[in-house]
Order: C-alpha cells, then structure tokens, then sequence
C-alpha cells in the first residue's frame, strides 16, 4: 500500500519530479510486477488490468516509456499507471517510486504533512479524521444557517428551491471566503494543522510550509457520507460572482478515508430507496442529485467529480438491477454516457439512458416538468447500448468503406458485451442498417480482435473521445503525424491545423508540431506526452502511437488528405458567404453584394444558382 508523499515535496515543481522518476524507472518493470507481459515485436502485450478481456489488448512500449489498451481506451506513462492502478494521488505515485527504486527526491521547506492521498493509517488516526471531518461539517453548516457571511448561499438555495428541511437532512454549509476562518476554528478547539490537511479541509501554503489556509473558501458545501453515514470529504460549489480561477466545483482530494472512485453522494440513500424499485438513477451533480430529493426521489447518486469508475458500476450493481444515466442534454452530456457504456457490459450491468431536451440539466428539467415530466421520460428512456450502436451507423456516408468505420467504432462495444441474448439484438440492428449478414459482421469484428484496423480511420473507444464523422479527415491526419513525424512539417507549413474542428485532435496536432524541430527520436514522445493538457489528448495520442497498422505511401494521402481538408475549408467558407449573401441581397446592400460575390468567386468553388438577377451576372460559381 502506498504511504505518505515526503515532507516538503508540495514545494517542489511537479514537473520536475515526474520527469526525474520516469528518467529513473523502466515502465516494463513497474507495470511487470502487477500484470504479466509477454514481448510481441518492439512491444510487450498482457491482460489489462482496468477492465476484463480474455484476448490481451494491453500494449507497453518500452522505447516511449507509454502504454495503451486498444479495449478499453486507456493509456499514459508509468506515473499515470501508478495513479489508476493503487487509486492513488500523483504525489504519493511519485513517493511510492521512488521509494521502490531508492531515487533521491529533492526536498525544500521543513513543514508540511503529506498529500492526504490515499493513506495506510491505525485506527486511531482514522477515527481522529472521522472526528475533524465531523467538525468541519458542523463548522459549514453553522455558517449556512447562522452566520451574517451566509446570507448569499441561504438565498442561492432558495433560489435553486433547495428547502430548509433538505438543508437540515443532508447538513449542508457555507464555507466564508476568508483563508483562515475555519482554520482558527480547528486551531481553538486544539486540532492540528496537520490532521487538518490529512483530512483534506485545509491546505499547505507554497511560499510558507509552516502556514495553513482554507481548502473550500466561498463555497456552498455538500458533505458526502460513507455507507455508514461518516463524514468523509466535502464538495464544494463556488458563489463568486466573478471568476479568479478556482474550479467552478472543488472536492477533497483523496484521503485516508475516501476514495472518490469508490464511492458515489448519497448512495447510502440511494440503496436504501432501491429496496422497493430496484432502479436507481445516476447524474453528475451536487445540485442535480438534491433537485430529485426536493420532489421525493431519492432512488439517485451522483459522481464525485470524476469519470465513471468500475468500482462505482460495481456498488451500483449491487444496489440495482437497472442504471438509468441522467446525464445533462448537450452533447458533452450525451458523450459521457457512451464513453461509460463498455464498462457496464463488461460489468453486465443493465444501462439505459434519458435525454433531456433543449440541452438540459436534470435540475433545470424537474424545475419546469417536474416529477412527471421525468417519469414520462423514464418510460421513454434508450438502451444505452443500442443508442451508441445508432449514433455510430448515423454517421455511415453510405459508402463500402464507411461500413468499416462505423464497423471499427462499434468494436468496443461487441468486444465488451457478454450476454449472447444482448449480442444478438446489437448484431440485428448493425445487419439491417449496413445491409451484411450477421456472419459478415462477426468475421469482421474477429478480424478486429485481432489487431487494429488497416483503415486509418479511427473507432469508437471509451476513454478517447468520441470522434465524429465530420472529423475524421482530421483523424487521419493526426494519426500519420504521429505515425510518421517527417510528414508534420508538410502539415506545419500549410497550416492545415488552423482548419480542424475537433478540439482533442487539434491540441493533439498543435502538440506535435511545437515538439518538431526536423528530427525526431523515441525520447521525444515522453516529451510530448507531458504537454498534453488533459486524459482525452494524452488517450489520442498513446493509441495513435500504438496502433500496429502501417499505411502504405504515408507521404500521398498525406498529400490528398490535406487537399481534402483545404477543400472542406473552402467550402464552409463559402456556406457563410452565401449566407451572408443571401442577408445583404434582402437588405438591399448592393455593395456587400457585389464584395461578397468576388470573395466567392476567389474561392475557386462552383456555386449553386439561387436564383437571384445579382447572382446571374456571376453565373454558377458556387457549389
């Protein structure tokens, strides 16, 4: 088990150290001694150990230092494996590898406690941090119902239709916006500074170890239960009218006691409620979970902040025989739930899911339908699997090779359902939409076990995000930049980045563009890496690299598929020329008019006749 981060290493740049531990170990060793590898070429390959399967897909490059799980999407270096595989904090992987392989950790500073991540602690200590966490939770709320500074957080919940007895039940707080008051609190009634940090309410500051502040400041405080109704940890929303940089939502970090991956809000509840109706609704929220428990629903949890965890389906499985995610009605919404999908067939617990319109929050939907409007969308709630098998086959274009793409995104999904009753259904829908026998698909889905696909398009995976129809030439780009560094010039020098829509992609490839410098060598990939910003890009970017297929004459569809994307380009900028064409023609302004048909006409791109006698002079230049 994973003790306690050094003394003073808060104080140290985080870069700094991730880099002096990853120069120090081999990822082959660390990931060796918890899942058994066997060399595959310049690879070595096993069973992952963050989903089930039976054919190994968990790929480790020694050479980059990387790896990656064509399953179930997920992929980093061996900091991050440390991370997913103990659940533990990036301070305390850090600690732990560097105590296994007895590297000299810089230290600064003579105060501080440790991380609080998740800790080896005696029962003493654990009850002392049940008892502080209780204290603060006490603290909070006397300052929701009590205090003067409170007076914004007890309107914002009347507001939001937060009722007093739902403020009484579930005890929730305000935390002040001073650094220190519930600090001086602890401090008074004899706590140590140091418990306090343990127990995640109060933080170390980076230019003075030896002074403590606040974690949660101007905050509206949810606290959040174990099974047995302790105390463990806090989440807290921000009431600042103006932004300073803090996260709209602030949780504890991970301690002795809670483990967010774990656990979910009010599941104790939850359970309890699915005594009778054993189906529980699971949302995102703080403040969305609550808008249920203000019209007497309390079959419903919530994350901690964090995506969907295989600990977490487990608890919800146990509690239910069917999941009904209630995620918000956007589309990042929508995404979250089909990035969870595979986890629950390899879990095989049931999923379904509602869509809430106009792009709504559950709180926002009960505020204006209320109980029975939701219930109504129950009744009209989608199997999770089947919506992701749709939302994949909307996208085929209707071509021979498109029924690949859309064959190498539902893989995920074939790969992790395991009822044949369930298999089946999902077979029927695919074999009517692309018109193939069930045969013809399953031989391709084998065909798909067996490695990568040879196309260069890429599928649907869990982890990475889910990458459209409509990005796909940029996905092929991306991937041959990776693939084959000495193309990103050619893609550097046309600018072709400046075209892309997808958000990952496009950070993926502004990444690899600043990491070239004309040559390129295996130590430049962990380089990269680290300036990825966030878990989707670094996923993108582990999988390209990864990927086994090699795509003959790299160099001409580099070349044509730059044409084509220019090509989109123009031809979306033509879409919003015609536009506004189609606006100054109604207004009458005849010298936009004519500026925007020689805009048009530069382009290059044959026009559609609209009809207009302005647009006849110009003849059919735009298409």
């Amino acid at each position: 088990m994973i003790t306690s981060a050094r003394s003073g290493l808060h104080s140290v740049n985080t870069s700094d150290l991730a880099t002096l531990v990853k120069q120090s170990v081999d990822i082959i060793d660390v990931i060796g001694q918890a899942v058994p590898l066997r060399r595959s070429g310049n690879r070595h390959i096993g069973l992952c150990p963050f989903h089930k399967e039976k054919t190994p897909s968990f790929h480790v490059d020694s050479s980059n230092q990387l790896y990656h799980c064509f399953g179930c999407g997920v992929g980093g270096d061996v900091l991050s494996f440390v991370m997913k595989y103990q659940n533990v904090p990036f301070m305390d992987a850090v600690k732990y590898l560097a105590d296994r392989y007895h590297i000299a950790l810089p230290e600064t500073g003579a105060g501080g406690s440790g991380t609080g991540g998740a800790l080896q602690v005696s029962g003493k200590e654990r009850e002392e941090l049940y008892a502080v966490l209780q204290m603060g939770g006490d603290f909070f709320y006397g300052q929701l119902k009590h205090a003067v500074s409170g007076r914004g957080a007890r309107e914002y919940l009347l507001k939001r239709g937060i009722s007093e007895e739902i403020v009484e039940v579930e005890r929730l707080g305000y935390a002040p916006p001073e650094w220190d008051t519930l600090t001086t609190h602890l401090r008074r009634a004899g706590i140590s500074m140091e418990l306090g940090v343990k127990a995640g309410l109060l933080a170390i500051s980076s230019k003075d170890a030896r002074r403590f502040f606040d974690r949660f400041r101007n905050r509206l405080i949810f606290p959040i239960r174990d099974d047995r109704g302790r105390i463990v940890a806090f989440g807290g929303r921000s009431l600042s009218h103006v932004s300073r940089g803090e996260p709209k939502y602030l949780n504890s970090p991970e301690t002795a006691v809670y483990q967010k991956g774990r656990m979910l809000y009010q599941m104790a509840r939850a359970r309890e409620s699915c005594r009778e109706v054993r189906q529980v609704v699971l949302v995102e929220g703080y403040m969305d979970l609550l808008a249920f428990h203000v019209h007497g629903f309390y079959r419903v949890a919530a994350t901690l902040g964090t995506a969907l965890t295989v600990q977490q389906i487990r608890i919800l499985g146990r509690m239910a025989d069917e999941v009904i995610l209630a995620y918000d009605g956007d589309e990042a919404g929508e995404k979250a739930m089909l990035r969870a999908l595979p986890l629950f067939l390899q879990e095989e617990v049931p999923v379904s899911g509602v869509l809430f319109p106009d792009g709504m929050d559950p709180d926002d939907f009960l505020g204006r339908e209320g109980l029975e409007g939701f219930e109504r969308l129950v009744h009209k709630r989608r199997d999770l699997g089947i919506l992701a098998l749709e939302r994949a086959l909307d996208a085929w274009d209707g071509s021979s090779a498109g029924k690949s793409v859309v064959m190498s995104r539902l893989q995920p999904i074939f790969d992790a359902v395991k009822q044949p009753l369930l298999r089946s259904e999902y077979l029927r829908i695919v074999s009517d939409r692309l018109s193939l026998s069930e045969k013809v698909i399953e031989r391709q889905l084998a065909y798909g076990q067996r490695g990568m696909p040879r196309h260069p398009s890429g599928g649907f995976a869990p982890v990475s995000p889910c990458l459209e129809e409509t990005p796909c030439l940029e996905e092929r780009i991306v991937r041959l930049m990776v693939k084959y560094p000495e193309l990103i010039e050619e893609v550097r020098d046309c600018r072709a980045v400046e075209c892309f829509r997808e958000a990952h992609l496009k950070r993926l490839a502004e990444a690899l563009i600043s990491c070239f410098d004309g040559s390129w060598d295996s130590s430049v990939a962990p380089t990269l890496y680290d300036r990825l910003p966030d878990t989707e890009t670094r996923g993108l970017y582990t999988r390209f690299l990864m990927e086994s297929a090699e795509i003959h004459q790299a160099g001409v569809h580099m070349e044509d598929w730059l044409e084509a994307l220019q090509e989109r380009q123009k031809k979306l900028e033509c879409f919003h020329l015609r536009e506004a064409l189609r606006q100054a023609e109604q207004s009458g302004d005849m010298d936009r008019v004519k500026c925007l048909l020689a805009k048009i006409q530069e382009l290059g791109i044959t026009r559609k006749r609209v009809g207009t006698a302005s647009e006849k002079t110009q003849g059919d230049s735009c298409r």
